[in-house]
């Protein structure tokens, strides 16, 4: 199980937070709306991308308002249906409410749920519990006359640095395996010094940002190329593949031009400026929550990072797929495969993101974030067990099938050159969760 790895962590070594990355935050001073245009870059769309961009604003008018009680339970009514644009930000009067559960209380619907009481909360206060509900029809998007979103930072030492952030909001995030979500927010900014520009931020995918030089970036008419992958909308300086955790990003030169400077606006300005809250439902599985986007006071890391961005990578030999995951028993052994070949490669993008939603409530209970945890588990098995794992299988006759979308994987069922038991390996539960397997316990 994970919650066993996890305390042998912190048996062994104390899991520590991670150094602290410098943020920066919107400063509408100096700023300057001709200049966000005439930066404002050419975003090469992948080819055969089907998820396009999106007016935010649109995006809201079709989607209902909820609540949500950090997983206790939902509310069966929305807050609003349709959310009105004008309610979520800092210009109304009329602020949307909820307030949170009272735990020990129930309330007699859903019968699940414990009652509400106590101090109101409402959509400008960060993660309070409000989320968008758009429907699935929303999720194609609109196309390249979508707006882009842009506010600017300064630089918290050089006066001369400054930097024009540009937002790219699209309804859907579909990256297999592990990553799929409602309403995606991306973003690069644009370093300037003293007014010119010298460098691009690029937001990666689960890593930090880092930065390619203007000269580098070849813009033409003063516009810098991004290219956007396709389906999950991650932002790259060239074309060609790039690793994301387990999985890869895919970005290609002969998809369709988004020309943001055609419809670039200021953030602050949209009616919806202020909402703290989420833009899609929340799974409680990491890469399947809908994410915050842009709200005032947000602080941003690395957008003045010096770091530079590497090139692509080596395509895989196999590329991943659009496809969800059969829901079969074999579908769910070739998962559980694909966890121990990974546990003995020591590769722990691939280990974490089998093992997310386990590692999640690991952490939840007090442990490290998996990326730790794991870390150490790597030092508690033996070389002959990683090298035995790397090619271990699983017998289909032990393993366990509880329901369509749970299945047990005992350790017994490993076969390899190794043996294990339950106190250095474990016993593991898989269980369908959007689209693909996942270890849950």
């Amino acid at each position: 199980m994970v919650t066993m790895a996890v305390s042998a962590c912190v048996a062994l070594v104390a899991c520590g937070p991670e150094e602290p990355k410098e943020y920066t935050g919107a400063e509408p001073s100096q700023a300057s709306a001709a200049a966000a245009a005439r930066f404002a870059p050419l975003v090469r769309l992948a080819k055969n991308e089907s998820l396009m961009p999106m007016d935010a604003t649109r995006f809201i008018e079709r989607s209902a308002l909820r609540f949500d009680h950090d997983a206790l339970c939902r509310d069966e009514a929305p807050v609003a249906d349709p959310a009105d644009p004008r309610r979520l930000g800092l210009g109304t009067t009329e602020p949307y409410r909820h307030q949170r559960v009272k735990p020990g209380s129930p309330s007699s619907k859903p019968l699940s749920c414990p009652g509400h009481e106590g101090q109101e909360h409402t959509t400008t206060e960060t993660a309070a519990g409000f989320y968008l509900d758009p429907p699935k029809a929303v999720r194609n998007g609109e196309g390249t006359g979508a707006p882009v979103y842009w506010e600017h930072h300064r630089h918290k030492t050089d006066p001369a640095r400054t930097a024009y952030v540009y937002w790219f909001f699209y309804a859907y995030n579909n990256l297999m395996p592990g990553n799929r979500h409602e309403g995606d927010w991306e973003r690069v900014a644009i370093q300037l010094r003293d007014g010119k520009p010298e460098a691009v931020t690029f937001a990666k995918h689960g890593n930090d940002p880092c930065s390619v030089r203007w000269a580098d970036l070849d813009p033409q008419g003063g516009h810098p190329t991004v290219y956007s992958a396709r389906g999950s909308h991650g932002s790259y300086a060239t074309d060609g593949y790039h690793r994301v955790g387990a999985t890869f990003d895919r970005a290609s030169k002969d998809g369709a031009e988004w020309r943001t400077w055609n419809n670039v606006r200021p953030v602050d300005g949209e009616p919806w400026w202020g909402y703290a809250g989420w833009w899609g439902a929340q799974e409680h599985v990491k890469g399947f929550n809908g994410p915050m986007g842009p709200y005032p006071k947000r602080q941003l890391p690395g957008v003045f990072t010096d770091e530079r961005c590497g090139g692509a990578d080596t395509p895989p030999a196999d590329p991943p797929g659009d496809q969800p995951a059969p829901r079969t028993k074999q579908a769910a052994i070739q998962r559980y495969e694909q966890y121990l070949h990974a546990l003995g490669r020591e590769d722990i993008d691939t280990v974490c993101e089998v093992a997310g939603p386990a590692a999640k409530k690991a952490q939840d209970e007090g442990f490290g974030p998996c990326t730790t945890t794991y870390t150490v588990v790597f030092q508690m098995v033996s070389p002959a067990q990683k090298k035995a794992l790397r090619t271990a299988t699983v017998d289909p006759r032990r393993v366990i099938v509880q329901t369509p979308e749970k299945i047990e994987m005992p350790v017994e069922a490993v076969r390899s050159s190794a043996t294990f038991s339950e106190s250095d390996l474990g016993s593991y539960t898989l269980e369908y969760i959007k689209d693909g397997w996942y270890i849950t316990d």
